[in-house]
């Protein structure tokens, strides 16, 4: 009775301690998010300055060299002339009845030279819908995943930090592109599992599973990219870079990419391969390290069938804008070229690479991490917990 109401206790200030934990770490997320909502491209270091606006008037007009176009009278929202009244022109030639609607208290973005005294439109300002958008999420997340759901978005907010503050900077300062995303992907990988996923055994299993994996998906990308071809050929996509201060390079980071953009599905396969070979474990413990194995992988299987066919419309619903405008083009200039020459484009080919590479890292980390899980996890006993605690205390 004593150990029971002991066991309660204990499991109560761990309930207690995760509500703390996750109120902090959920009011600093939202006030993360929130700020996106008020904050300001203004700055006055550059020459060429940006500006937020509110729109309070929007009137159709005409020009004889650029077509059609609005005259918009704006509210500007930073800078020393906040608040004052402006009136800009925005082209609405090119675009659909989308593209040209601009509301009456909808906010955009101009700028200007600081030597000049006429802003120009830039486009609508984006970062106030993200936000809202983002919030809804975050707290969808909380509530319907709880403890998980608030370690899962800081496991993404660490994600995208690590992209941002480490893997960017490094490929525009100069730093190899393809080895910058494989040592960004490890660092995800060591750091955002654990956070999302807590540091349990089902975790370091995964954690293993994923890096062992990782170094396969690695050797196949710059296999494929080579195999396949894929080049640096400068498109309107990545034509920025030629401005870059050091040279970057276009292959290292169409192949880098692929690598990072494989990440979100290892992890998927492999925390869900070690929970549910941990469960089946738990389920009879008597079970040989080969029926742990083949159990795990009966339940793996679905899960693969499901994500293979996602990864495939996610990959190719996001390129589809660049896919049609590329056949688009084919036919303008090449005169209606058959199917398999609308086929044969460098974006369509890097989305069978990313498809393809993604696909097989989800294949091999099946095996791989339910395998690591069916072996160690039975071994891992209460003994081997207290040796690791006394070993990372020496340590």
């Amino acid at each position: 009775m004593q150990k029971q109401t002991e066991g309660a206790t204990i499991t109560s200030m761990v309930h207690r301690r995760h509500v703390v934990y996750g109120v902090l770490i959920s009011v600093l997320l939202f006030a993360g998010v929130a700020s996106l909502l008020r904050l300001s491209p203004y700055r006055q270091v550059s020459s060429y300055q940006y500006y937020r606006a509110e729109v309070t008037q929007v009137e159709a007009g005409q020009s004889p060299t650029a077509g059609a176009l609005q005259n918009v009278k704006v509210r500007l929202l930073d800078g020393p002339q906040k608040r004052d009244l402006v009136t800009i022109q925005r082209s609405i030639a090119v675009g659909d009845a989308a593209a040209r609607r601009l509301p009456v208290g909808s906010e955009v973005l101009l700028g200007r030279q600081k030597s000049d005294s006429q802003y120009s439109f830039i486009s609508r300002w984006y970062m106030p819908g993200a936000a809202t958008l983002f919030t809804v999420l975050l707290a969808l997340v909380i509530v319907f995943g709880a403890w998980r759901g608030v370690t899962s978005m800081l496991g993404l907010t660490i994600s995208i930090f690590i992209l941002a503050a480490f893997v960017v900077p490094r490929i525009v300062n100069g730093s190899n592109a393809f080895i910058t995303c494989i040592e960004g992907a490890v660092l995800i990988t060591l750091v955002s599992v654990y956070i999302a996923h807590g540091p349990t055994k089902r975790t370091t299993v995964a954690l293993a599973g994923s890096l062992l994996t990782l170094s396969i998906v690695v050797g196949i990308t710059a296999f494929a990219s080579y195999a396949i071809g894929t080049s640096e050929v400068i498109t309107e996509d990545n034509v920025g870079v030629l401005y870059a201060a050091h040279p970057i390079d276009i292959a290292g980071l169409l192949t880098g990419g692929v690598v990072i953009a494989s990440l979100g599905t290892l992890f998927d396969i492999t925390t869900g391969q070690a929970a549910v070979v941990d469960e089946i474990h738990k389920a009879d413990r008597r079970q040989s390290t080969l029926h742990l194995f083949w159990k795990g992988m009966s339940v793996g299987r679905e899960h693969i069938a499901a994500l293979i066919n996602t990864l495939a419309l996610v990959y190719v619903g996001v390129a589809l804008p660049s896919i049609v405008t590329t056949i688009v083009l084919n036919q303008e200039y090449n005169y209606h070229p058959p199917l398999l020459v609308n086929l044969n484009t460098e974006t369509l080919a890097e989305e069978v690479v990313r498809t393809c590479v993604a696909s097989i890292g989800m294949l091999l980390a099946l095996p791989i991490t339910t395998w690591l899980a069916a072996y160690v996890l039975p071994r891992w006993t209460p003994a081997v917990d207290r040796k690791l605690k006394i070993w990372l205390r020496e340590w």
